[in-house]
Order: structure tokens, then C-alpha cells, then sequence
């Protein structure tokens, strides 16, 4: 990790520390205006941070350790399209409020005579957006698609997870308009990889943070509760199986961490293997440790209002986001058995 990662994430830290778990969504989102956090991975010469996704995903790792309830990973898919499409002169908008979102699941949309048929699905917050950034299904066009346009209807989907507002849009023909149009054919397909490679990350980074978070918070529960007069944390059989969560998110962390260090070294294909390994991995130790946290708390972890609900719902959510988990093994099995170039 540079330096300035490493300084972008401590400031993160300490502004996020007082928001409480879950952060409120309004408030994070003020901070991330006011802080430019949706400049970080910004080339530098379209006036961002250019900290690339090692820098974003620090952010996504802060924000999922308070379970942040602003859109900010749609918003930041829709910038990384627009720096990568033909619209950067969007980004300076965006960093200044305007919000774009971008579906957080696969979506089913087909593209012809220019007009965009189909469902996007999960879209955060897309109530509150002027736009979304959409990527036909079979890659041959990525699109912004104004939400007021003729043929387009919101509607809200109810979740598990109360963290996130997600919605799903579907479109009737709604016509594209040259100019917001972003890429076609082939350069549409490496769009389209790249922005579900940067989802893959994004997830997987937010898997760790509120990972790491809970187990923090698992931990000073039992040192503080009391049971036959002396902590839970004294017990042993406590201590072995937090030992193993611990082992178990600094080994997805690791994970994480050793694949963004290196993307800069491999083509897209391999960039893309690298997503999905951090994210099935990270996103399955999430689920296990908000699981377990539960147990470890006893009684009060049972209640629905307590933080460990908010934790495993989220968690489980976060592995089905993206390519759900099950296809992601299955496509890390599949270049695994692959037989090697001689």
C-alpha cells in the first residue's frame, strides 16, 4: 500500500468513527462531496487523485467497517465508465453532487436499432439519480440512460439488507442518444469487463472492512460481557474460534490487497480472475464471521435490531451482488483446470 493510500484510509477512518454503525446516508454523502473522495481514482489529467481502484477500494473497505448507507460504489462505477467512455467531462459534475447511478447485480438489456430493452437490476438510490450507466448484456454498447427518458419505470425492491436502497428499472425502447452513448462493439465489451471487474473489487474490499469491523466489535463484547463471574473472552473454546476468524479476514484482506497490487501487471482477462477470486473469497469469509458473531453474542445477537443483523444481512447480499458466488467458483474452477500454454 503507498503512502497516500495509507493516509487516504486513516482519514477515512477517523471521519467515519463518529458517524456510528450503520452511517448515515446523507451525512456520508456530505462528506464525500465535501472530501473528493469520488475523485480517487480519477486519472489525474481529468483534475482527480489518481490513486486508481487500490485508492477507491480503500474507501469501499472504510465504509463497509460502518456499514455506509451512501450510494457511493454506483456512483463511482459511473465515474470510472465516464473517465473510460466519452464523457469525462462528466466527472467534474459528479464530484460535485450530481449523482449517476449503476446496477450492483447482472442485468438483462438488449440493444438494438438503437434503443435499450430489457431490466437493470439493483440499482441504488435510483429514485435520486438523473441518470444511469447501463451495459447491454451481450457488451456491444455501455449507455447513460437520463431516468426521465420515455419507457423508462423505477421501482423499488424490497431487501433483507436495510443498508443499501436498491431499485430495479426497466426500459421499453428507450431511444439512446448519440452523445450518451459511451462505447460500442468492442471497445463496449472491455468497458463492460472492466466495470464488472472494479464491482468484483469493490465488493470484495467491503466485504473485508465490515468484516474486520464486526469481529472488532465480537471481540470487545466478550471481554466486557460477564458470564460465571468472569469475561466470555476468558473462555477458551471463545477464543479458539475467534482466532479463527481472525486468521480467516487477514487472509481475505491479503487476498485483496496482493490482487489489486497486481493488476497493473496482467491483461484484463486476468484482472478480471483477480475480482472474482478476492471477491467469492472475501465475500464467503464475511458471511462466516457475521454467522459466527451472531452465536458469540448470545441472546442480544439474536435481536433484529442489533448492529450483527445489519452485518449478516449485508453480507449475504454482498455474495450474491455482482456474478453470484456459485458462478464465480465456477469460473475460477474452469481457468484453474485450463491446461497450460508450453
Amino acid at each position: 500500500m503507498s503512502a497516500e493510500i495509507g493516509e487516504l484510509r486513516d482519514s477515512a477512518r477517523k471521519v467515519l468513527g463518529g458517524l456510528g454503525v450503520p452511517a448515515d446516508g446523507e451525512k456520508i454523502w456530505r462528506h464525500i462531496i465535501e472530501l473528493g473522495w469520488l475523485t480517487v481514482s480519477v486519472p489525474e489529467e481529468l483534475g482527480g487523485l489518481g490513486q486508481s481502484l487500490a485508492g477507491a477500494c480503500a474507501l469501499y473497505r472504510e465504509l463497509g467497517g460502518s456499514l455506509a448507507a451512501a450510494p457511493f460504489l454506483p456512483a463511482m462505477l459511473a465515474i470510472d465508465a465516464l473517465c473510460h467512455g466519452r464523457l469525462g467531462s462528466w466527472v467534474e459534475r459528479l464530484a460535485a453532487g450530481d449523482y449517476i447511478s449503476a446496477p450492483l447485480a447482472e442485468s438483462e438489456l438488449s440493444a438494438a436499432a438503437n434503443r435499450l430493452t430489457g431490466l437493470a437490476s439493483a440499482v441504488p438510490d435510483a429514485d435520486k439519480a438523473g441518470h444511469v450507466v447501463l451495459c447491454a448484456s451481450e457488451g456491444d454498447c455501455v449507455a447513460l440512460v437520463p431516468l426521465g427518458s420515455p419507457g423508462v419505470e423505477i421501482q423499488r425492491r424490497a431487501t433483507w439488507d436495510t443498508t443499501r436502497r436498491l431499485f430495479d428499472i426497466r426500459l421499453d425502447g428507450v431511444e439512446l442518444g448519440d452523445s450518451l452513448v459511451l462505447a460500442r462493439g468492442a471497445t463496449a465489451q472491455a468497458l463492460c469487463r472492466h466495470l464488472s471487474t472494479h464491482l468484483d473489487f469493490a465488493l470484495a474490499a467491503d466485504s473485508v472492512g465490515g468484516a474486520i469491523a464486526l469481529l472488532d466489535r465480537t471481540v470487545e463484547y466478550l471481554l466486557t460481557r460477564r458470564q460465571f463471574g468472569r469475561p466470555l473472552a476468558m473462555f477458551q473454546a471463545l477464543k479458539h474460534r475467534c482466532a479463527d476468524l481472525k486468521a480467516l479476514t487477514c487472509a481475505a484482506a491479503a487476498l485483496l490487497d496482493d490482487s489489486l497490487g497486481r493488476l497493473d501487471a496482467v491483461d484484463d482477462t486476468d484482472a478480471a480472475l483477480l475480482g472474482l477470486q478476492a471477491k467469492s473469497f472475501a465475500t464467503s469469509a464475511y458471511a462466516r464471521v457475521a454467522e459466527e458473531a451472531l452465536q458469540l453474542h448470545g441472546g442480544i445477537g439474536m435481536t433484529a435490531e442489533y448492529s450483527c443483523h445489519l452485518f449478516l444481512k449485508r453480507a449475504l447480499l454482498n455474495a450474491q451482488l455482482g456474478q453470484s458466488n456459485d458462478l464465480c467458483d465456477l469460473e475460477i474452477a474452469a481457468d484453474a483446470l485450463r491446461p497450460c500454454d508450453d
